[in-house]
């Protein structure tokens, strides 16, 4: 007898200025900038391993087309965290950036400003705690000057064994 295996999407967590699981300013993020999203705890015991996120980025005037933010992954065992980010939204520095995971990028398809750019992908977590961040690799452009219109999700999909 063969098994079909499934994904089971379950609750997203959301990372934005307000109204989302974890705070992650991103409003009027400067060009060549970044941002580390408040820590998540996924709780003890056993936990999906595979996530799907999906970003929407807008850029507050006309972006060059291929700008682009990063989306970047940075997990913790409570204790140590990757690139040192701590456990509250705050700045990104490159050398924080380039200790944690780039996950995906979000890129400007034509140069015009207030437009949702719109990503997704998948990666693993194994880690009980993790952070979001986003890098701004616009070389002149800011994140659009507006709460909650540049955000992240993160949807755990764990496998469904079905007969």
């Amino acid at each position: 007898m063969s098994n079909k295996v499934y994904h089971a999407p379950e609750t997203p967590v959301t990372f934005k200025e307000s109204g989302g699981t974890a705070v992650l300013t991103l409003l009027n993020l400067g060009f060549g900038a970044g941002r580390i999203s408040a820590r998540v705890d996924r709780g003890a015991g056993s936990k999906p391993g595979l996530y799907r996120w999906r970003a929407v980025m807008q850029w507050e005037n006309d972006p060059a087309a291929a700008d682009y933010a990063d989306i970047v992954l940075a997990t913790s065992d409570g204790t140590l965290a990757d690139g040192n980010v701590g456990s509250a939204d705050a700045a990104l520095t490159a050398a924080q950036k380039s200790n944690c995971e780039v996950i995906g990028s979000v890129k400007a398809e034509a140069a015009t400003g207030s437009t949702d750019r719109i990503a997704s992908g998948t990666f693993t977590l194994l880690d009980r705690y993790f952070s979001i961040g986003v890098w701004n690799g616009s070389a002149t452009k800011n994140l659009k000057n507006s709460a909650n219109v540049s955000y992240v999700s993160v949807t755990p999909v764990p496998p469904e064994i079905q007969d």
